[in-house]
């Protein structure tokens, strides 16, 4: 018995060192990884689509869901920015990444940040417009940089560059 929960733990310690897969349904629960780099701890998430507030509309409209924009745009079609419509992609998603620093263990908020899909079976590439928000439940803690996109079922890699250092996370979308 011991020699089993010993081998256990051995798996358990090294199992993030392995490199991360992201399979989840797309219902309410995102796909999650995280990563590092040498000066920062990401968090990638994938989730539905979300609807985006500005400052000044979350101030007047009080929501209690949704994401607050502070800084970049937010990308369209499919995206839905309080009191507009546009065209709605079936497959919309939520693409989110937040940025910790490892020194501090605060939120990064002025990171300069790239995130670029690539289809692992086509070879496109896609670049994710950056906006820089917040849950509006989760207030500026939640700070992370992403948009709403478009993102077909499939297996994705995601690489993401902030401030100049690169990370690599494979995930597979699922249908809708």
């Amino acid at each position: 018995m011991a020699r089993w929960w010993v081998g256990s733990l051995v798996v358990l310690l090294f199992l993030p060192l392995a490199p991360a897969k992201g399979i989840a349904a797309m219902g309410d629960t995102p796909i999650t990884q995280t990563g590092t780099t040498m000066h920062y701890r990401l968090m990638l998430q994938i989730g539905p689509m979300e609807t985006m507030y500005s400052k000044a509309d979350a101030t007047k409209m009080h929501p209690t869901a949704g994401e607050i924009m502070v800084g970049g745009a937010m990308a369209m079609p499919g995206g839905t920015m309080a009191g507009q419509t546009g065209p709605m992609a079936m497959d919309t998603r939520h693409l989110e990444v937040h940025v910790t620093s490892l020194a501090t263990g605060k939120v990064v908020t002025d990171a300069m940040c790239q995130i670029t899909l690539t289809n692992e079976a086509t070879k496109t590439s896609q670049t994710v417009p950056i906006a820089m928000m917040y849950g509006v439940k989760e207030g500026p803690a939640d700070w992370h940089y992403g948009n709403n996109i478009s993102i077909p079922s499939g297996t994705y890699a995601v690489t993401v560059v902030v401030n100049g250092e690169h990370a690599l996370f494979h995930v597979t979308i699922p249908k809708m």
